[in-house]
């Protein structure tokens, strides 16, 4: 049954995602729009963004989208010693083989009377994942493969009271990991492939999670929205996934997604829309993210849509967030204290393996209704290059990664009403 959920809802072996772990947005309309959507209605897309707004939706309706994700990601790792001669590698370049995935959303709302109405949204928001398998072992790769995936089911509920509208939705999360990599006895980060070298992954591992999201909604005047929303934690644990600490026993890993906050106003008039987003997602508190020295973002959206005719929106938009691997992002910086292993390892995992270091995204797409019933979102979604080096614990170097991102999404939406 697992098994069955992780490819229904995830059709790809490899994602890696933009604001950390998490895609910037999820439906297409929003996804063009630069991510926001905390103060603007989007339909059934808002089961995503702030359920509040599923209050206005007008009967009922349905949307089936994806997002084909395209990533760049090259790493480079000059601190092993290939020779026990105390000369550091030159720490040739490799790029990662994990370089296009399709990532599903599907939603459907409906009104359950004047004032009720409810939503569901099916969708894959988190992952990461690089392959550099059947590189050269002394490239000091470690043969990396890792791959992260996350969905979630939402359920939600909306109420609408004159200018007030408030939502709720459960979360079922679920969750699957793989790290795969060879390193030595003694762990070394990226040494070169020796005699006492191991594939130290333990296989796919899984888990289900459960949270919450809530939003609220309110409109001073008939042409100015505000909003926000809050999401809680959810907690999820990957057993037997890694050996660690390097004896030769799998280990768990507590990896949980991180609580969201963030607000937002819009505006609209005369077939103009703008929305502007602030969210912070909280990665220091959560577990698994904060033993790896991840920082908290603080996301700044802003998304424009303009209607040239009754059944065209354009639409554009821009989101920036500090990478949570920062500038100052050193081994010499992490404590090794309640970490799953050793800080120098936790550097080399973030930079080979776990790079989230995009920043700035731009967007563009439009809205096309065919019919009164039918209609399609399209968004295009591209993240400049980022590159981050560090130096290496042993002091013998650096690690460096770039990350340059290409994203497709499209959504066909239908009004059953």
């Amino acid at each position: 049954m697992k098994k069955i959920i992780l490819l229904s809802a995830m059709a790809s072996s490899m994602l890696l995602a933009t604001n950390g772990d998490n895609l910037i947005s999820l439906g297409a309309e929003s996804r063009a729009m630069g991510g926001t959507g905390i103060a603007m209605a989007m339909g059934t897309d808002s089961v995503f963004k702030n359920p509040a707004w599923l209050a206005d939706v007008e009967g009922a309706e349905a949307m089936f989208g994806a997002t084909l994700f395209m990533p760049d990601v090259k790493a480079k790792n000059s601190s092993f010693l290939p020779d026990g001669s105390g000369n550091a590698s030159n720490g040739v370049e490799a790029t990662s083989k994990a370089d296009m995935s399709m990532i599903p959303a599907v939603s459907h709302a409906d009104r359950i009377n004047e004032n009720w109405a409810y939503g569901v949204g099916m969708f894959g928001v988190s992952g990461m994942g690089t392959d550099y398998r059947n590189e050269d072992g002394n490239k000091g790769l470690g043969n990396m493969r890792t791959n992260f995936q996350y969905m979630r089911f939402v359920p939600s509920i909306a109420y609408k009271q004159d200018n007030l509208r408030l939502g709720a939705g459960l979360t079922l999360a679920y969750g699957a990991l793989d790290m795969s990599a060879v390193m030595p006895d003694g762990a070394l980060p990226g040494q070169a492939i020796l005699s006492t070298s191991k594939q130290r992954g333990g296989g796919m591992s899984d888990d289900f999670g459960f949270g919450a999201q809530f939003g609220v909604a309110y409109t001073p005047t008939s042409n100015i929205n505000l909003g926000a929303y809050y999401q809680t934690e959810v907690a999820t644990e990957y057993k037997d996934v890694f050996d660690f600490n390097t004896n030769g026993t799998y280990d768990d890993l507590k990896l949980s997604q991180p609580a969201e906050y963030g607000v937002g106003i819009g505006y609209h008039q005369d077939g103009l829309r703008v929305s502007a987003d602030v969210k912070q997602i909280s990665w220091s508190s959560a577990d698994g993210y904060k033993q790896f020295g991840w920082d908290d973002q603080m996301v700044y959206s802003l998304g424009l849509g303009y209607k040239v005719s009754s059944a065209m929106e354009l639409r554009g938009g821009y989101s920036y967030a500090k990478s949570p691997l920062d500038d100052q992002f050193e081994a010499a910086n992490i404590s090794s204290a309640n970490a799953p292993f050793a800080a120098g390892n936790i550097a080399f995992f973030n930079m080979m393996g776990f790079p989230a270091i995009s920043e700035t995204h731009i967007t563009a797409g439009l809205g096309y209704q065919f019919t009164d019933k039918v209609g399609i979102d399209l968004a295009y979604v591209y993240s400049p290059k980022e590159t981050l080096a560090v130096n290496s614990p042993a002091t013998l170097g650096t690690m460096q990664v770039t990350n340059e991102q290409n994203s497709i999404s499209g959504a066909l939406k239908y009004k059953f009403d």
